[in-house]
């Protein structure tokens, strides 16, 4: 089992009942499926900047804050004022995951960056954190929502774990893929 540090894994939450997502042709309940949040930052990043960044792209792409499930980055970012905010502001747990898992999400990365992995010995910390957390919290293959997103100090990403049933054909995971 990956070794991670963070609180312990979190209690599934269930989408608000304002919260719609999607319509689904195929009567799928979607309202359950696990929604990891990867996040990356510059150190002393301003937390308005990580708000603002993730906001835009759940905005974007129709999602809501409380259809995330986890916030995920890489150790030795968890305890960045922006990091914190974030998780604390949405009410999710952060999971901080060390290099080693980082780096075995790499395969299902949409891009890596070379300055990450000479500064940090991982391919991306905001894609290959949101993989890692849909891992070890579904014990599970894992897929990218919503590859890197990025502004001058923070990136994020979504990701979801790689179903294997029909869900996959539900519009949410196909409008990103």
């Amino acid at each position: 089992m990956e070794q991670w540090m963070a609180v312990p894994r979190p209690a599934h939450r269930h989408m608000p009942s304002h919260v719609r997502m999607s319509s689904d042709p195929c009567g799928h309940d979607t309202s359950n499926i696990p929604i990891a949040l990867g996040v990356g930052c510059r150190r002393d990043c301003p937390p308005e900047v990580l708000m603002q960044l993730v906001t835009d792209m759940l905005t974007r792409t129709g999602l809501h804050p409380d259809q995330i499930t986890l916030v995920a980055t890489l150790v030795g970012r968890q305890h960045e004022v922006a990091m914190t905010s974030l998780a604390k502001a949405w009410g999710c747990p952060l999971m901080a995951f060390p290099a080693e898992a980082l780096r075995e999400s790499e395969p299902a990365m949409s891009q890596t960056s070379d300055t990450t992995r000479r500064l940090h010995g991982v391919p991306g910390v905001a894609e290959a954190a949101a993989l890692a957390a849909i891992r070890a919290h579904c014990d599970a293959p894992a897929r990218l929502l919503v590859a890197r997103q990025q502004c001058d100090r923070a990136t994020c990403a979504l990701a979801v774990p790689n179903a294997t049933t029909n869900i996959s054909r539900h519009p949410l995971f196909r409008r990103f893929s």
